[in-house]
């Protein structure tokens, strides 16, 4: 082994790859991780671990300008451009509500990841190598009109910027995506010096004349992938740009993909992806991905990019759990931060009557209002609550029957409303003690329910999209109160459902009827099962069913689960749902 690969093992040394990055990259739609099934964290998550990784470094993430409706208006029809200004047409695009729209947040962010790609082509072409978008790759986005979650085509876009600056040479597009370029052929059609490859899992009609498409067949495996990559490579003109669409919705059971990848095979793809551009200017995109590792692909693209396309990324790590630790160890290392702030001699005053003092209330003893929102801050939550179109944030807190409170308001239309209602207290489970949440509430009054959004049991609003981020910062919480772990009690199917991949079952014989649950019922909407069981439409062995609220648990440090009871117990159970029968009492 060379000492480069060796470095490259040990995640040290190899190549710079500089990347266009933006936190406003998240897209600002609450609802799509649950209707659409993306997952909106991605491109951060992809940024996160590579950053963690050193696979990017600080200095290499630039951020982008949103790009100006001069170069969009060299692609898109001047009509096209002015109903994007409608929520009825971004709606149509994104396979959401119109009422889910923030129309001004979501095109801000289309123009900042457009103006991603076209800064990172200029780049490219000045450097004469690689440089990386974290987001892009709108393929589907033809002159007048948009679709598929692609609302502008950025690679039509920065090609045609670069002609207006006086490129003249031979472009490529080698578009990986699991689905066809239809947008981008209409884009570039009648381009001599602009060749569209293509290998796709999908077919959407004809495309424009001159696209070099191939179709792979359902479930393809790695290597007849590869090998229909090297004919499209080998038919590839010699580029001055390139233009990459590393699809990360190439894996074996994505939910719109239909290519059958593993990620390994995505990974060999990428590198015989790198050996061919090495030394062209190129331009590297993810494109869509709807798997739970689909952004395990773009940074395996970015690894690979790196010169580090032999490091693996451990199956079980969590970009988002991950990111806050690493945020909460820097907030320690700071010192005398708000986070480590002590009970002052007033608050002391104040708790023995003593000057006049009153004592600032402190969540579990600790937490002040300001410290929250000093951390509300740091975990980039404030930002995204203002981009969902919330101004003037606070916190504020006290003491309920329950526990203690904290709410996050947020002002939008002429009025306050309320965001997030969280109450929790330290209860003891099973002979530890535990941040036990009573009752936790993250709510968007400024969205509506509709076709694409259905009210949930138990829901007034819809909510934020904010679950995972909320579960971490309460297991940091419980960390630093020096507590077991996180538990709360979920009153319908569909909190444990989305709390699934952290907590369990204290009971093992309850977690195991949950697991037969999901199991038996796997083809149904969480949507409808979780009304189904409202309703007592569903049985467990013949019998009528009702949802238990047993505790869930997450614990700070794993400990010995009970697996064979919670297996016995998933074994006896069978759950059949009957609505008909039922609900006309026959």
């Amino acid at each position: 082994m060379s000492l480069r690969d060796w470095l490259s093992r040990m995640g040290w040394g190899g190549a710079s790859v500089p990347a266009f990055y933006d936190e406003s990259y998240r897209l600002p739609l609450t609802g799509i991780e649950s209707s659409v099934g993306i997952e909106p964290r991605g491109v951060d998550f992809t940024t996160w671990y590579l950053l963690e990784a050193r696979a990017l470094r600080s200095r290499d993430v630039h951020h982008p300008q949103p790009v100006g409706f001069a170069d969009l208006a060299r692609v898109h029809d001047a009509a096209y451009l002015e109903s994007l200004g409608q929520p009825e047409t971004l709606a149509r695009i994104f396979a959401t509500d119109p009422a889910e729209i923030p129309v001004d947040a979501l095109l801000s962010n289309l123009r900042r990841v457009c103006g991603g790609t076209l800064a990172a082509a200029r780049l490219a072409v000045a450097r004469g190598g690689p440089v990386v978008n974290m987001a892009g790759g709108f393929h589907h986005a033809a002159p007048a009109r948009g679709g598929g979650f692609c609302a502008v085509n950025d690679i039509a876009v920065a090609l045609a910027a670069l002609h207006a600056d006086g490129f003249e040479g031979q472009a490529v597009v080698l578009d990986l995506d699991a689905h066809p370029p239809d947008g981008t052929a209409e884009c570039l059609a009648g381009q001599s010096r602009a060749w569209i490859g293509s290998l796709s899992g999908s077919d959407w009609g004809a495309l424009a004349p001159g696209v070099d498409e191939t179709r792979v067949p359902a479930h393809t495996d790695d290597r007849t992938y590869l090998a229909l990559l090297d004919g499209l490579l080998s038919r590839m003109p010699k580029p001055d740009v390139a233009f990459v669409i590393a699809g990360s919705d190439v894996l074996e059971g994505d939910r719109f993909g239909r290519v059958g990848l593993s990620l390994d095979g995505a990974r060999r793809r990428d590198r015989a992806l790198a050996r061919a551009l090495r030394g062209v200017p190129s331009v590297w995109l993810p494109g869509g991905g709807y798997h739970r590792d689909a952004w395990k692909v773009f940074a395996g693209t970015v690894l690979v990019l790196a010169g580090q396309g032999h490091r693996r990324i451990k199956a079980r790590y969590d970009p988002l759990s991950a990111r806050y630790q690493h945020i909460a160890r820097l907030l320690t290392r700071e010192g005398a931060t708000p986070l480590d702030e002590p009970i002052t001699q007033e608050d002391l005053e104040g708790s023995l009557g003593l000057g006049g003092g009153r004592l600032q209330p402190r969540v579990m003893g600790y937490y002040t209002a300001q410290v929250l929102e000093y951390a509300f801050f740091r975990y980039g939550i404030l930002s995204y609550v203002e981009r969902l179109g919330y101004s003037r944030v606070r916190v504020q807190i006290g003491a309920v029957g329950e526990g203690d409170r904290m709410e996050v308001l947020g002002s939008a239309g002429g009025q306050e409303h309320l965001l997030v209602d969280c109450v929790v207290e330290r209860r003891s489970l099973a002979g530890e003690p535990f941040l036990f949440v009573n009752w936790l509430s993250l709510r968007h009054p400024r969205a509506r329910f509709g076709e694409g959004r259905q009210r949930l049991p138990g829901q007034d609003v819809p909510g934020l999209g904010l679950a995972r981020e909320a579960t971490e910062m309460l297991l940091l919480m419980a960390k630093r109160l020096s507590l077991a772990g996180v538990a709360f009690r979920p009153m319908w199917f569909h909190l444990a459902v989305l709390a699934r991949f952290r907590f369990r079952f204290l009971d093992p014989a309850r977690q195991g009827r949950f697991e037969a649950l999901l199991r038996d019922l796997k083809q149904v909407p969480m949507l409808e099962v979780s009304q189904a069981l409202v309703d007592g439409q569903v049985r467990l062995n013949g019998e009528p069913y009702t949802w238990e609220a047993g505790d869930l648990v997450s614990r700070l440090e794993p400990t010995q689960e009970d697996a064979e009871a919670t297996a016995r117990e998933r074994e006896r159970c069978r759950f059949t749902w009957e609505p008909t029968r039922l609900a006309t009492g026959a």
